[in-house]
């Protein structure tokens, strides 16, 4: 631990205020904004769903009032299976929701001044938290809840006021730029929306007649000439989308679509882009614009068409759908088709399409500039919230601001911008990458061996083991094999099983090795693999297990603050009933645990002890 840095309970640090039961019957169409917990966003509170009180029934509860960036959990979601509604979650409040009113199942911390307000609310976004909350959390398979003990018991390390500050100031430099960004691509958005009603709502298009206001020549239909009513099937043809099940994905570059919108990615795409998403089944006339190729599953449709998709997007946007399949609730194809839209001149359709293009292109270089700003800040928090990037030098102006900019490549390295993978994506790239470095066709890598040396990897390059059960093999991460990891790096042909000459099985390389090679570097520096190999080549699996298991150990002893003495890693193999055994093989000896001790402390992350 740093010096200065203070192991704490978030419950010495805060206090809580609980969110209140508003009746469904007091709600109304304008009046005091009520926060709840399906109103939440990733990391804040979105309006766009928001339910209202009469300012009468808000000003009897003032004690829920919300302010600009308080914190909020929530206590009562899903499990980590859902991480849009997870419990645990936790945001802050936008501007744009002073003095709105907190609904039950959530709660508001209060910091004290021992704590930095926005240190606080970065310090719960750190991964730790989250697992903290699912490990006590309880419920039913639907839903889980956590209580004000459980987020009060909360541990952490706590840097001192103004280490705070600077950490605060360099996380919050990122979601500046992000919220900016944000809210010039809305600005961008909105001005797309008021052009299309103003060429197609209002008749105020391209050639209309700027003396009289109205278009130059006007029907019997009251539509410009050119332009007609028409039926959607003369617009467009919707064509179904298919089954793609989740176990036979493989992560990859183009995006799923369901009713939802995006469900994940595959390694190859159904339909070429650009086009149109629209939901047949769930989210029933959803509309998504996709400017790539992608892949539609079963539940949705998607749009092959001669004339402007933007065109037909904000059009189809404004029609209303009805669930009215008789056999299987959803959007039958036919009632869709039967929807009566504009036509307009196809010269004006496509201005609208160049028009649109322009706006989208500085849309989407802002989303994939957001994209590059979010991994970075993540990538920073857990460093910076563990003390290994060492920010006391750094001067601070007097309100507060840290003298370094978010965006400069020096604060954390990352060569090219990625799109964000799963964790079972990234774990696959791993193993193939480590079947690469220490497997052979005499020696294919075995299961027991690469679960070491990922645990291994993990550590020195991430400082990160949370998925690291205590099993009596030492450290393993059962998603490895059973939540697809393994399999995304068979399917994808990065690695392939096999038998080796004296009869022992495990993976070699396969064909397409080169691609997990080239993700590898999107994810972690080639010198990490480098100085796993370098340390553990030629170390047998017994090594690797005491190593491992050693290192685990030293990781609680940390956490407990106490002191890394051979006696105390002994207990904690011996507490752990699926270690004890292990204290009966010669590798666990006393000595050979003193010389993992040693060895560990010299290349692993441990604070100061």
């Amino acid at each position: 631990m740093r010096e200065g840095w203070k192991e704490v309970r978030l419950g010495d640090l805060i206090t809580t205020k609980k969110g209140f039961a508003f009746k469904s019957g007091w709600y109304v169409k304008f009046g005091i904004p009520v926060v709840r917990v399906s109103d939440f966003t990733e990391n804040s509170i979105s309006q766009d769903s928001i339910f209202y009180v009469a300012e009468s029934i808000a000003s009897e509860y003032s004690t829920v009032k919300l302010d600009h960036k308080d914190i909020i959990i929530q206590t009562v979601g899903s499990w980590q299976h859902n991480p849009a509604s997870i419990v645990g979650k936790v945001v802050r409040v936008p501007s744009n929701l002073t003095s709105s009113l907190l609904n039950q199942n959530a709660v508001k911390l209060i910091p004290n001044q021992r704590i930095f307000k926005d240190f606080l609310y970065y310090r719960l976004k750190e991964d730790s938290f989250k697992y903290h909350n699912l490990n006590f959390a309880q419920g039913a398979a639907n839903q889980a809840s956590v209580t004000l003990e459980t987020i009060k018991c909360f541990k952490f390390s706590l840097p001192p006021l103004e280490t705070q500050r600077k950490i605060s100031s360099i996380l919050s430099g990122y979601d500046d730029l992000i919220e900016n960004n944000l809210k010039r691509i809305k600005i961008l958005e909105e001005m797309v929306q008021q052009t299309y009603e103003e060429w197609f709502v209002r008749m105020r298009f391209p050639g209309y007649d700027t003396s009289t206001g109205s278009a130059a020549v006007i029907g019997e239909d009251g539509l410009p000439e050119g332009w007609e009513k028409v039926k959607l099937r003369e617009m467009l043809a919707l064509n179904y989308g298919k089954a793609l099940k989740q176990d036979v994905r493989v992560e990859g570059n183009y995006n799923v679509y369901g009713s939802s919108g995006v469900v994940g990615t595959h390694n190859e795409y159904l339909v070429n882009g650009p086009s149109l998403i629209i939901g047949r089944k769930g989210n029933v006339g959803s509309v998504y614009y996709e400017p790539n190729s992608f892949y539609p599953i079963d539940t949705v449709y998607y749009v092959t068409t001669r004339y402007s998709l933007y065109f037909l997007y904000y059009s189809i946007r404004n029609l209303k759908f009805i669930n009215n399949d008789a056999a299987v609730p959803g959007l039958n194809r036919d009632a869709a088709y039967f929807k009566e839209v504009l036509k307009p001149s196809v010269t004006v359709m496509n201005y609208f399409q160049n028009y649109c293009e322009s706006r989208y292109e500085l849309i989407h270089n802002l989303q994939s500039q957001n994209q590059r700003l979010r991994e970075v800040r993540d990538i920073l928090l857990p460093r910076l919230m563990m003390g290994i990037i060492d920010v006391e030098k750094m001067e601070v102006k007097n309100v507060g601001k840290v003298e370094v900019k978010p965006t400069d490549a020096t604060i954390i390295p990352l060569k090219q911008s990625k799109k964000e993978a799963s964790k079972e994506f990234k774990e696959a790239v791993l193993i193939a990458c480590l079947t690469d470095k220490f497997g052979s066709e005499k020696y294919p890598l075995g299961r027991k061996r690469y679960t070491k040396l990922s645990y291994l990897f993990h550590r020195y390059a991430d400082n990160k083991i949370q998925d690291y059960l205590r099993k009596a093999a030492g450290p393993y991460n059962p998603k490895t094999k059973y939540a697809g990891p393994e399999k995304i790096a068979l399917n994808s042909k990065y690695i392939q099983n096999w038998k080796g000459e004296k009869g022992t099985t495990g993976f070699v390389t396969s064909e397409k090795i080169e691609d997990a090679k080239k993700y590898f570097s999107n994810y972690w520096q080639a010198a990490d693999l480098d100085w796993l190999v370098t340390e553990f080549k030629f170390k047998s699996n017994d090594e690797l297990e005491l190593l491992a298991t050693v290192d685990n150990s030293l990781v609680e002893l940390y956490k407990k603050n106490l002191e890394f003495t051979t006696s105390n890693v002994l207990g904690i193999i011996k507490s752990e009933k699926e270690w004890e055994a292990k204290l009966e093989r010669m590798i666990f000896s006393y000595e050979n645990v003193e010389r993992a001790i040693g060895y560990l402390k010299g290349v692993l992350e441990y604070g100061n002890n």
